[in-house]
């Protein structure tokens, strides 16, 4: 049964406080979040009832009044630490930049996602969106269960893996290395009924915001050394990074990106199209949905002069990405690349259909004659974005199953 909402004070834990509020240490705040059923409550209750001293406050309610709550809590000056049960599809990143403190009475300390080991699969696999589910939070939420899952999955410290008892051993020892390539960062914890301690998951000091924004494992290849050897996850885990300094012809992309992609459990990063020289896409795949859009101008597509000036770590960065004479503004920082992470990943397969997708000679020289069609969605910017490097999954296209 789903625990009806309530403020932050209106539970709490009786036991006598273990480092008291006197000593003005801010609040350790620790988050739950997870899908409907995947065992949030019964976690919860099993940490108010082995807090080994601790006192904790409770906070559940809509992501808007969540700092609020917490301030609240907080100023009561009786507990320990705060614990926010999060609703079934939110997005903790969201969370964590709405819990912008101005006072220094709570801070964010751990982000925790729990999985449901016998349902992660079938929702990973999943196409539904929230709607067909009724999880919709309003009328313009069109995401789909998996992409709540893995923004679930990506941004977050902790791991829980619940309902261990309804797999096998080697189904978990899998889901445990598919979560591990998906977030190398997380910690991952076996669970039985919510049971785990309190110690993994209050008062951690496990989270810091750059850490768990950079922890995705999509993010950490294309932040490495393009040279440097793929770690090795497991010999049916793989992963590799597909680069290329030459646009891809939109309809084969586009006949691409509709297609079954057997194997790949996640895909992310940016490309370039031929007939769309000024703005970078986005592209974001997991399990059975598919999501593109615009990422932001190429720097190559702007003015020497509109470039910023006095920021060196930017302007080694735009230095590290061009490709040719820094005059040459014909291809600049504009280029393909696209982290994938599969079971079973054939590697020839993928990179062999995406070079399929590249441009001909002859075509690059038509796509700038206004020659070739282009079925992908007008891609509407701001005109001051020049963040090329936004890897979200913001988009007005939409999302789509292959």
């Amino acid at each position: 049964m789903k625990a009806p909402p309530f403020s932050a004070a209106a539970r709490a834990t009786t036991r006598p406080l273990s480092m008291p509020n006197a000593m003005n240490q801010p609040l350790p705040v620790t988050v739950l979040a997870g899908l409907p059923g995947v065992g949030k409550t019964t976690l919860l209750e099993h940490l108010l009832a082995h807090h080994a001293g601790t006192s904790i406050a409770v906070v559940r309610g809509r992501i808007d009044d969540l700092s609020s709550e917490i301030n609240g809590a907080a100023a009561e000056a009786r507990f320990d630490a705060i614990v926010v049960e999060a609703s079934g599809t939110d997005d903790p990143q969201v969370i964590a930049e709405s819990l912008v403190f101005d006072n220094d009475i709570a801070h964010l300390d751990t982000i925790v996602t729990i999985v449901d080991a016998e349902s992660f699969a079938r929702d990973y696999a999943s196409t539904d969106a929230l709607s067909e589910r009724n999880l919709a939070s309003d009328e313009q939420d069109d995401r789909t269960i998996v992409e709540v899952l893995i923004a679930q999955i990506e941004f977050c410290d902790v791991i829980v893996v619940n309902k261990t008892d309804l797999v096998d051993a080697e189904a978990l020892a899998q889901l445990r290395r598919i979560l591990h390539a998906l977030n190398p960062r997380a910690e991952l914890i076996d669970a039985l009924h919510g049971a785990v301690a309190a110690s993994e998951l209050v008062n951690t000091d496990r989270f810091d915001f750059d850490a768990t924004s950079s922890a995705p494992g999509w993010l950490a290849m294309l932040n490495a050394d393009p040279d440097a050897a793929p770690e090795s996850v497991h010999a049916d885990i793989s992963s590799f990074v597909y680069r290329a300094r030459r646009p891809f012809h939109p309809e084969r992309l586009w006949a691409l990106v509709h297609q079954e992609w057997p194997g790949v459990l996640r895909c992310k990063g940016f490309f370039w199209l031929a007939t769309r020289s000024d703005i970078g896409g986005s592209l974001s795949q997991a399990g059975g949905a598919l999501r593109h859009g615009p990422a932001g101008m190429w720097w190559a597509a702007q003015e020497r002069s509109e470039w910023p000036t006095g920021d060196a770590e930017l302007e080694a960065e735009i230095a590290a990405d061009w490709y040719g004479e820094v005059d040459d503004m014909t291809i600049g920082d504009r280029r393909q690349e696209l982290a994938l992470i599969g079971t079973g990943l054939d590697e020839s397969h993928w990179r062999g259909a995406f070079d399929a997708c590249l441009v001909t000679d002859q075509e690059w020289s038509q796509a700038s004659e206004g020659l070739l069609a282009d079925p992908f969605p007008s891609w509407e910017m701001d005109e001051d974005d020049h963040d090329h490097h936004d890897h979200g999954d913001d988009c007005d296209c939409g999302a789509h199953g292959h």
